[in-house]
């Protein structure tokens, strides 16, 4: 599809035998820095997962052309703005040309993608009825005053691209042809408990209940204004992985947690007023 002068390019599957008459609720998935939307949606499984329960999965491309998604405020881009604007195009064409249920529209991600995720609560300004950040929550900024919107975060605390405790990233120099700036190397990011203490002031939570949903994963669940929930999936000795996903041995230990599961049953729970 074409939007403000760009293409912008996605992967879509549609729940099987989709009559396009009855509104459905529609997921996008966004990959991780050097990765594509191909490899989105193997290692996550979540258009098979997704449609299977009646969901539209997009899995989009950068609207930039770059390996990643550009975030507002990181780094100096001419448009700071442009993945924003092009996750909005994109939801409107969606709606557009499909039935698709518009107070039941979520985006979830990997590392630079889990950013991008957890950028478009404020970027959509209540669009989405809930993110599910994986191995990124910690790379969006939280803003002042957020829309009531759920989020779902997966973190592990061996996680050494995106440390769980903050610090900078680590990066390899060069990410599929493309030369990682210098000013990425050197960028600092929170914690994930200050960001998610942020989150969770700004949607005006209360205090969570904790539980183990397996003997390595701790979940915290904090209800919120408006009938949101921010839940915080923490993975000890995770790495940088899709908990459940394909195991990548070079980016730490994946957990056996089904974080695919888990995100489409937060998603069953939650809408957006409209």
């Amino acid at each position: 599809m074409k939007a403000g002068g760009r293409t912008l390019g996605f992967l879509l599957t549609l729940p099987a035998g989709f009559p396009n008459t009855s509104p459905a609720p529609l997921v996008l998935n966004y990959h991780g820095l050097g990765s594509n939307a191909v490899q989105q949606d193997a290692y996550t499984r979540l258009p098979v997962a997704g449609s299977n329960l009646g969901y539209i999965v997009v899995t989009p491309e950068s609207a930039s052309g770059l390996p990643g998604w550009i975030l507002p405020g990181f780094g100096r881009f001419a448009d700071p703005d442009i993945e924003i604007k092009a996750a909005a195009a994109l939801l409107d064409h969606l709606e557009a040309t499909l039935c698709v249920d518009t107070t039941r529209e979520f985006a979830t991600g990997m590392s630079n993608g889990a950013g991008m995720a957890a950028a478009l609560v404020c970027g959509l300004d209540g669009r989405l009825a809930a993110v599910a950040p994986v191995s990124g929550l910690t790379i969006a900024r939280p803003c002042a005053h957020p829309r009531p919107t759920t989020i779902v975060a997966f973190h592990g605390t061996g996680d050494r691209v995106v440390p769980f405790d903050g610090g900078p990233v680590h990066l390899s120099g060069r990410i599929r042809g493309y030369q990682v700036p210098a000013w990425l190397s050197r960028v600092r990011l929170p914690s994930f408990e200050t960001t998610l203490a942020r989150w969770t002031r700004a949607m005006g939570c209360r205090p969570s209940s904790t539980s183990r949903p397996a003997p390595d994963v701790t979940l915290r669940t904090f209800p919120c204004a408006g009938g949101a929930t921010v839940e915080a999936y923490v993975v000890d000795g995770g790495g940088h992985t899709w908990p459940g996903g394909i195991a990548l041995d070079a980016l730490g230990r994946t957990a056996r947690l089904d974080a695919t599961g888990l995100i489409l049953q937060a998603f069953g729970h939650a809408a957006a007023p409209r």
